[in-house]
């Protein structure tokens, strides 16, 4: 069954959602058999003339073009509708939360975080699909005070605040790494911040964020009103954001010099290689940032402060490594910190960019 220990988003955010998430084709369904029959003469007079016009010599770039027409005219039609989290979601959950991490997923105990995000199912949300039980989103929030002790949450606030002291950017201008983990610490320590978990599939389309938004605002304040410890001045984001970097893909047919041993080529190749990819990271912080979630353009204007960091280890698939550095691909994560007062602003602007289409 959907969601229902909250109530349905608005009906203008849920019609948005699932009006969205269908793919329609430009040419409405629905006309009936006899004008169907109507035009089977027109048709074959078109074909016809389509016959004729190939046997006079011409090209088949027409065909080509309808079947691209044909192609686009397919439909996908999917219906997502939303749920609390339920246990049944446990492995969808702790892939999701490794997406978030990436490369430091390990350092992150995501099995014990799916848990608790299960275990308050009055704060939080999850999207499916009849046909398959996994959720390919979720967003909840999850207290750093209230659960101070959580082996998740500790761990989660440990890494945030390292990646604080590594920052490699995105703060005001000025701000030390230093500057940046007090800052950061001061939130954490204050009482009243809650991480926000906000991952979906890569496929997913954006449209569901605005009511899982305006849900998550709702279930908060129900929660504040039963008392609940769920009263936040900052909310926290861990954003994924890459920059283009300077491809390092080897020129082919680079030869060594006449004089030098293969060898000492191998070496060579190896040293002009890792400089490349030193002046790459060099360039990095100076290059423009691209979110992999539109919503985050937005939570970038409404930061009170954020910060770049480079993860902690690198890559444990060696072809997936290569394929960012060939392509010029450079994956880092970015931290918002958002004041409570601004997410009702926020809600209504993510409902207006990324409601409709």
């Amino acid at each position: 069954m959907p969601k229902r220990t909250s109530p349905p988003p608005p009906p203008q955010a849920a019609a948005v959602a699932r009006n969205n998430n269908k793919r329609k084709t430009e040419d409405e369904d629905g006309d009936d058999e006899q004008d169907s029959l109507a035009n089977s003469g027109s048709e074959k007079a078109l074909n016809d003339g389509t016959d004729n016009e190939k046997a006079d010599g011409t090209d088949d770039d027409d065909d080509d073009e309808d079947d691209d027409e044909d192609l686009d005219k397919e439909t996908v039609d999917v219906d997502f509708e939303f749920f609390d989290p339920k246990e049944i979601d446990f492995h969808g959950l702790k892939s999701l939360l490794r997406q978030t991490f990436a490369n430091d997923a390990d350092l992150i105990p995501t099995s014990v975080l799916a848990d608790l995000i299960i275990s308050q199912p009055a704060v939080g949300t999850t999207v499916k699909t009849e046909e398959n039980p996994d959720p390919y989103a979720v967003m909840t929030a999850l207290s750093f005070a209230t659960h101070a002790n959580h082996e998740g949450i500790a761990a989660v606030r440990a890494y945030i605040l390292d990646s604080a002291r590594k920052a490699i950017g995105g703060g005001s201008v000025g701000d030390s790494a230093s500057s940046i983990a007090e800052k950061v610490q001061g939130v954490l320590d204050g009482g009243k911040a809650a991480w926000v978990v906000n991952e979906r599939l890569i496929n997913m389309p954006p449209q569901v964020v605005p009511p899982m938004m305006n849900m998550l605002l709702e279930e908060i304040e129900w929660a504040v009103e039963d008392g609940e410890p769920f009263e936040f001045d900052y909310f926290v984001y861990i954003s994924k954001i890459y920059r283009e970097i300077e491809s390092v893909v080897e020129e082919d047919g680079e030869e060594a010099p006449p004089t030098t041993a293969s060898s000492t080529t191998g070496k060579s190749k190896k040293k002009k290689k890792k400089a490349k990819l030193a002046a790459a990271a060099a360039a990095a912080s100076e290059a423009a940032v691209f979110y992999f979630q539109p919503e985050d353009e937005l939570l970038a204007e409404h930061a009170e402060f954020m910060f770049d960091f480079k993860f902690q280890k690198e890559a444990q698939s060696t072809d997936s490594r290569r394929a960012f550095q060939e392509f010029g691909i450079d994956p880092l994560r970015r931290v918002f910190i958002v004041r409570s007062d601004k997410m009702k602003v926020l809600a209504k602007e993510l409902g207006t960019v990324l409601g409709s289409s």
